[in-house]
C-alpha cells in the first residue's frame, strides 16, 4: 500500500487512517488535525502490506473507510491495545456478506466493470448527490487500471480472509449513513449492533464533505 504522510511535527501523536478503494489521498487533506498530530493516509491497496514502524508514537487514533475497515481489521488483528480508539466508518469486517457487507454479486459486478464510465456511476452512488459527485470528482483521479487491479486484489484476499474469526470487540466505534448505496445500510446496522458505539448520519457512503476536522468523526 501507499502511504500519504502528513507530519505536523507530531508531538508523539498519529491519525491513522486508511482510506477505502479507488481513493485518493487528496479527498482527505483538506480535513484539519489537531496540533501537534501527524496524519497518515493509507490507500492503493494492491499490496497489502503495511511495513511501517508506529513506536515513535506514543498515541495513535485509528480511522478507517469503506474497504479500508477490512484492511485495517486484518492488519492489526489482535493488536487493538496499539490505539487508543479504532473507529470503522461505512464499513466492516466482513465486506463481501450478504448480510453483513456488500452483497457477493454487487461486490463482482463491480469488479467487472471497472471502466471510466463504470466509475462515474460507483461514484455517483457513493456520493449522493450531483453536488458532492462534482466536488469528489474535481479531486485527482487514479488510473482505471490501477483501481481495477486493487479491487481484484481486495476480492481475492477479502475471500481468502473470510475463514478467519474476527474479533468482535477490536472498533471502539462505527459510524454508519443511512443514504449508504455501497454497503447497504441495513447490513451495516446488522453488522454493528450489539458491537460497539454506533453514530447514524444521514450520509451517503462518502461522508468526508461534513467534516472540516478530523476530530469532529469521533466527538460528534
Amino acid at each position: 500500500m501507499k502511504i500519504d504522510k502528513q507530519v505536523n511535527k507530531g508531538q508523539g501523536r498519529l491519525l491513522l487512517f486508511f482510506s477505502g478503494w479507488s481513493a485518493s489521498p487528496e479527498l482527505f487533506r483538506p480535513l484539519k488535525a489537531e496540533p501537534g498530530t501527524d496524519v497518515w493516509i493509507c490507500y492503493d491497496y494492491r499490496d497489502l502490506r503495511f511495513g511501517e514502524g508506529l513506536s515513535a508514537y506514543k498515541e495513535i487514533r485509528l480511522v478507517a473507510w469503506s474497504l479500508g475497515v477490512w484492511v485495517a481489521s486484518a492488519l492489526f488483528r489482535g493488536k487493538k491495545d496499539m490505539f487508543v480508539e479504532t473507529i470503522a466508518i461505512n464499513g466492516t469486517d466482513y465486506p463481501v456478506h450478504d448480510t453483513w457487507g456488500i452483497p457477493p454479486a454487487v461486490f463482482e459486478g463491480t469488479l467487472a466493470n471497472v471502466t471510466e464510465e463504470g466509475m462515474h456511476r460507483f461514484n455517483r452512488r457513493m456520493c449522493g448527490g450531483r453536488e458532492v459527485l462534482q466536488t469528489y470528482e474535481q479531486v485527482a483521479t487514479r488510473p482505471v487500471d490501477e483501481v481495477r487491479e486493487e479491487l481484484q486484489t481486495l476480492y481475492t484476499h477479502i475471500n481468502e480472509d473470510a475463514v478467519k474469526p474476527v474479533a468482535d470487540n477490536f472498533w471502539t466505534r462505527a459510524v454508519i449513513a443511512s443514504g449508504d448505496r455501497i454497503f447497504p445500510f441495513a447490513n451495516l446496522h446488522n453488522y454493528w449492533q450489539n458491537r460497539c458505539q454506533v453514530t447514524v448520519l444521514e450520509a451517503p457512503h462518502y461522508p468526508f464533505y461534513l467534516w472540516k476536522q478530523w476530530n469532529e468523526i469521533w466527538k460528534q
